[in-house]
């Protein structure tokens, strides 16, 4: 070649997805006062998160609705 590089380039940077930032959440059950604490499940959002909790600790269907997903420090 011409220019000097012998038919070589460098090769490129594979492109990826970029890695989807998981949060701490806490999940407690509203049922009563006080709240009680489900557990922790590791979540992009709080939605997701109470999806997660559920599958997790197997929360009855009754008491899904009653979720709420805190985000913890």
């Amino acid at each position: 070649m011409a220019n000097g590089t012998d038919g070589y380039c460098m090769a490129k940077a594979r492109k990826t997805k970029p890695h989807e930032r998981l949060f701490r959440w806490r999940i407690n059950l509203i049922k009563a006062t006080p709240a009680k604490l489900v557990g922790y499940v590791d979540a992009p959002d709080a939605d997701t998160a109470i999806k997660e909790a559920i599958k997790e600790y197997e929360v009855k269907d009754l008491d899904q609705e009653r979720l709420v997903a805190l985000r913890d420090r």
